[in-house]
């Protein structure tokens, strides 16, 4: 089988994209391909796989990670919104995307720019809803190779994800690199945090698997607004990219980004499970 894709990132989270709109609507195995095309060195490299489908008039998206498992969908969705809005496929305010048995709405902000709605933050490991008072009320302090971090661990993202927010007098990358010695105390995904301003929050995060880019800038957002080091919308740098994210006064975390094409290539899937990209 013979796939054409495009490579986008968001932040340093990078994507493949298939285009199946003109497909059969033959649900075809792509978790297989998940497996084989992400793969570093063997196959194209990337840290999550997405197919964009139409098997019954609405557009499905499916994201898959390298072991062949489903994926965190908020990244994603930006990012296929993006490649519909180029192609002419959708309107011009929101893209709709089907996603189980749900449905994903992405705000158009302008020609390069999508939002999407994370719904609220969540507390770990009940899932309740919580307001800056009950998320504040969580926080932690931890201490691992004589120094001592704050930490709130929440759930955010599509589908919520557990993270956990870690803020040190070093900054990010102090505390990632100590993160490592002290993995009991900081599962799941920790999210190193720095408070430039109020209103820009830099995140070094491990986003290429459950957690993604939307996912690790809301959490921070989320812990700096309800521990007062910031306000409740901030740019967040990851890496070289950055999310704009908001807890709304509604309760929603909102994150919105501008997902990039990388490159436009061709793959071969056969039936053996040998590959070649172009």
């Amino acid at each position: 089988m013979d796939l054409s894709f495009y490579k986008l990132r968001l932040c340093d989270s990078d994507l493949i994209l298939i285009d199946d709109l003109n497909g059969d609507g033959k649900d075809r195995d792509w978790a297989r391909a998940a497996r084989e095309m992400l793969h570093r060195r063997r196959g194209v490299g990337a840290d999550r796989f997405a197919v964009i489908s139409k098997p019954e008039g609405e557009i499905w998206l499916r994201v898959f990670l390298a072991n062949g498992d489903e994926a965190p969908l908020a990244d994603a969705a930006l990012c296929a919104a993006r490649y519909l809005l180029d192609a002419g496929r959708t309107g011009a305010d929101f893209v709709t995307l089907r996603v189980g048995g749900a449905s994903l709405q992405v705000d158009v902000l302008d020609s390069a720019s999508l939002g999407i709605a994370l719904g609220p933050p969540l507390g770990m490991p009940g899932g309740e809803i919580l307001d800056a008072t009950a998320a504040a009320a969580r926080a932690a302090s931890i201490e691992t190779s004589g120094e001592r971090f704050q930490v709130l661990p929440l759930r955010a993202g599509v589908p919520a994800t557990d993270a956990a927010a870690v803020f040190a007098n070093g900054g990010a990358a102090r505390a990632r690199a100590r993160i490592g010695s002290s993995k009991k105390e900081l599962s799941p995904s920790a999210v190193a945090v720095r408070v430039a301003s109020r209103g820009e929050l830099i995140v070094s995060a491990p986003t290429g698997g459950k957690l993604d880019s939307c996912a690790a800038a809301a959490v921070a957002l989320a812990a700096s607004a309800a521990l007062g080091y910031s306000g409740r919308e901030a740019v967040v740098r990851l890496g070289k990219g950055a999310i704009w994210a908001e807890w709304m006064e509604v309760g929603s975390l909102y994150a919105a980004g501008r997902p990039e094409y990388v490159y436009r290539g061709e793959y071969h899937l056969n039936e053996e499970g040998s590959y070649a990209s172009k």
